[in-house]
C-alpha cells in the first residue's frame, strides 16, 4: 500500500505540475499575420486582395459557362437524335414513294433550327470559356509576381518573428523554471534530510515528479545542443554525487549499515570483518565457501559438543568475533550490540579500521 500510494503521489504531483505549466503557456507569444499586416507594404497586400478576388470571380464564371455549355450540349444532342428520327422517317417515305405529314416536315425543320441555334450558341460558350481561362491564367501570373514579391518583402518580417518567438519562448522557459527550480531544491533538501526517514517514500515520489517535469520544461524549450548538455552534466553531478556517498559509506559506514552487514556474516558463518569461515563448536573441521553453503549438509553434534562455546578470535584478521559477556560470563558476539544470553547492550565503535585495530590491540 505504501508503494501503490506513492506512486499515486507521484503520477498526481506530475499532472498537478502539468496544469501549471500548461497555464504558463497561455501567454500571449508573438502573431505572425498581425506582424505581417503591420509590416507588409500596403500595395502588395491590396493587390494580392484584389488578384484573390479576381482570381474568385474568374473561377465562378468559369464554373457557371461550363454548366451552359453543359446544357447547351445536351440539348444540342437530344436535338440531333431528334432529326436523326425525322430524317429516318423521311427515308422510309422516300423508299415507299410517300411524304411526309405538313407537321413531321414542320418538326424537322425546326428540329434543324435549333440544333444550329445551339451548336452556334456552343460555340459561343467555348469562346467565352476560352477567354474566361486566358483571364484566369494572366491572373494567376499576376499572383505569383506578387506573391515573389511578398516573399521577398516578407524576409525581414520573418525573420523579427523568428527572434521575438525564441525571445518568448526562452520567456516561458524563465516563468516555469522560476516555478519548478525552488520547488526542486526544496525537494533536494528535503530529500537529503529524510532519506530514509519515515516519510521517505512521499519525499522520493514527489521529487521525482518535480525533477522529470524539469526535464521536460528543458527538453521541450532549450535547444538540442544546449539540452544534451544539460542532460549530461546534471547526469554527472548526481552520478558523482551518489559515488561520493557510497565512498563515505564505505569509508566511514553507518552503524545499521554495520550491523546489517555483521547480521549477515554471522547468519552465514562467515567473520564480518575479512569473510573467512567461522570454524568454532560443530563447525570446527568444516569448510565451505558462500556457493556451496546452501548446499551444505548439516553437521550431526552430540550433547557434549553443542555445549561446546567459548571465545573465538578469526584466525585470519585477528577480529574478535565471539567473547565473555561482561555482564553473566556467557559467550555473546562481539560485533552485535546485544548479548543474546541475558540481553546486555553495549554501546560500540561502527567503524570497521577501527575495530580491526582494537581488537589487534587486544
Amino acid at each position: 500500500m505504501v508503494l501503490g500510494f506513492s506512486i499515486a503521489v507521484g503520477i498526481l504531483s506530475f499532472w498537478l505540475l502539468g496544469y501549471i505549466i500548461s497555464d504558463i503557456d497561455r501567454v500571449q507569444g508573438p502573431n505572425y499575420t498581425q506582424m505581417l499586416e503591420e509590416k507588409l507594404p500596403q500595395e502588395l497586400q491590396e493587390e494580392r486582395r484584389v488578384l484573390t478576388g479576381q482570381l474568385e470571380d474568374l473561377k465562378q464564371q468559369i464554373k457557371m459557362v461550363e454548366e451552359r455549355r453543359r446544357l447547351t450540349s445536351q440539348t444540342t444532342s437530344d436535338s440531333q437524335q431528334t432529326i436523326n428520327q425525322l430524317l429516318q422517317l423521311k427515308r422510309n417515305a422516300d423508299q415507299n414513294k410517300t411524304s411526309l405529314s405538313e407537321d413531321q416536315q414542320d418538326a424537322l425543320t425546326d428540329s434543324l433550327e435549333t440544333f444550329l441555334a445551339h451548336q452556334k450558341n456552343a460555340q459561343a460558350l467555348n469562346a467565352e470559356l476560352s477567354q474566361l481561362n486566358e483571364d484566369r491564367n494572366d491572373v494567376q501570373a499576376k499572383q505569383r509576381v506578387n506573391e515573389s514579391a511578398i516573399e521577398v518583402a516578407s524576409e525581414p518580417i520573418e525573420t523579427e518573428y523568428q527572434r521575438r518567438y525564441a525571445q518568448h519562448q526562452w520567456r516561458l522557459a524563465a516563468y516555469k523554471l522560476g516555478i519548478l527550480i525552488p520547488l526542486l531544491m526544496v525537494c533536494g533538501w528535503v530529500f537529503v534530510r529524510q532519506a530514509g526517514g519515515t516519510y521517505a517514500m512521499l519525499v522520493y515520489a514527489i521529487s521525482g515528479a518535480v525533477a522529470m517535469r524539469v526535464l521536460l520544461v528543458m527538453h521541450e524549450h532549450f535547444p538540442a545542443i544546449y539540452f544534451k548538455y544539460i542532460l549530461i552534466v546534471l547526469s554527472l553531478a548526481i552520478a558523482t554525487g551518489v559515488l561520493v556517498r557510497l565512498l563515505r559509506l564505505v569509508a566511514k559506514p553507518s552503524r545499521d549499515w554495520l550491523l546489517r552487514q555483521y547480521r549477515e556474516a554471522y547468519s552465514h558463518f562467515f567473520c564480518p570483518i575479512c569473510d573467512y569461515p567461522i570454524q568454532r563448536g560443530p563447525l570446527k573441521f568444516a569448510s565451505w565457501t558462500r556457493r556451496s553453503l546452501k548446499k551444505h549438509t548439516p553437521i550431526p553434534v552430540d550433547g557434549p559438543v553443542a555445549s561446546f562455546d567459548h571465545p573465538y578470535t578469526c584466525p585470519c584478521c585477528e577480529t574478535s568475533l565471539f567473547e565473555t559477556c561482561e555482564k553473566c560470563g556467557g559467550v555473546r558476539h562481539s560485533l552485535l550490540p546485544a548479548c543474546e544470553k541475558c540481553g546486555d547492550v553495549q554501546r560500540r565503535s561502527t567503524n570497521a579500521n577501527e575495530i580491526g585495530s582494537r581488537t589487534k590491540t587486544t
